[in-house]
């Protein structure tokens, strides 16, 4: 099992804690210098709360830390992040994202490419990485209870998307 192999599946134990409180179940872990500096997973339900991400609630426990570590750490994330998470890692200034699954199109890295002008200097580019333990992190999904309502509407692919 390779680093980020490891550290996947770290992210995946916090996305089944968010599957057994009736959240989406999507885990994050922000690793710098081969050490989790912090892990969440999705409380949006639990919390009422619309900005309780995985990755927005890791960020703000790591928040300290990483504006003294700029672009040395790797955020790890079972979900590819939406338009908010993604805005949030590059502001954060994360080197590296890793994700699992976008079974939905919904992830938003691919943004990237149509930043303004200014985030588009080097200080606020990130790597991305996808499709680490797809298959696992899509087991996972899958089981959540706001993800069974997106596929009776149609709206998930069947599959990972790796």
């Amino acid at each position: 099992m390779n680093e980020d192999e490891i550290f996947m599946n770290e992210a995946i134990q916090e996305a089944k804690l968010a599957l057994n409180e009736g959240n989406w179940p999507i885990g994050c872990v922000i690793v710098l210098d081969n050490k989790i500096i912090s892990k969440a997973h999705n409380q949006v339900y639990s919390k009422n709360n619309k900005l309780a991400h995985a990755e927005i609630q890791a960020l703000q426990e790591a928040q300290s830390i990483l504006l003294q570590n700029k672009k040395k750490a790797t955020l790890y994330t079972t979900y590819e992040p939406c338009p908010m998470c993604f805005g949030a890692t590059i502001l954060s200034r994360i080197k590296r994202v890793v994700s699992g699954i976008n079974v939905d199109n919904s992830g938003s890295m691919h943004l990237k490419e149509h930043l303004p002008k200014l985030f588009r200097l080097e200080k606020f580019d990130v790597e991305f990485v996808q499709g680490i333990l797809s298959k696992e992190c899509y087991e996972v999904f899958v089981k959540g209870e706001p993800t069974k309502e997106l596929m009776k509407e149609g709206l998930l692919n069947n599959k990972p998307q790796i």
